[in-house]
């Protein structure tokens, strides 16, 4: 039994290695990312007419910038279950939702088609319905909230 034991807490060692590796590489993806971001940014307000930047390429940006924030909100779910080590359902489907509504929001309607559409909205209606479930089962955490001293909160 003590040899399982160790086995596993090798293991469990292994796994947040793992972890805390893929923390330190996606942070820098996103450090490299809001470089790109800026830079885009400064070279499109660069250009003539100066200071003006083309729809076109304003839902580019945004698309990237909406990518970076999915990533931050990916990179505070690893955090979670490397700080608390359980997965957290609520952090994942809140990530799942930010994804497709960044689809919603930079929806091209000439490159889709009116199926791929409904398929989006069936996607943000099963998520919303799911979150829904699970603020609906999940009872509020009692406790005192870190920057609120009083328990009545």
């Amino acid at each position: 039994m003590q040899n399982n034991n160790s086995i596993l807490s090798y293991i469990n060692k292994i796994e947040k290695l793992i972890l805390i590796i893929i923390v330190v590489i996606f942070s820098f993806l996103l450090l490299l990312s809001l470089i790109d971001i800026v830079y885009e940014i400064i070279m499109e307000v660069r250009t003539k007419p100066f200071l003006i930047i083309k729809a076109d390429n304003l839902m580019d940006l945004f698309s990237v910038f909406l990518i970076v924030l999915i990533g931050l909100e990916l990179l505070e779910t690893i955090k979670a279950y490397l700080r608390d080590d359980i997965l957290h359902v609520e952090l994942v489907l809140l990530l799942a939702i930010i994804a497709v509504s960044r689809k919603v929001i930079v929806w091209n309607f000439d490159k889709y088609d009116t199926w791929e559409l409904i398929g989006l909205a069936i996607m943000v209606i099963a998520l919303s319905f799911s979150y829904f479930l699970l603020k609906l089962k999940v009872p509020k955490k009692r406790g005192i909230k870190k920057n609120n001293p009083d328990p009545a909160g």
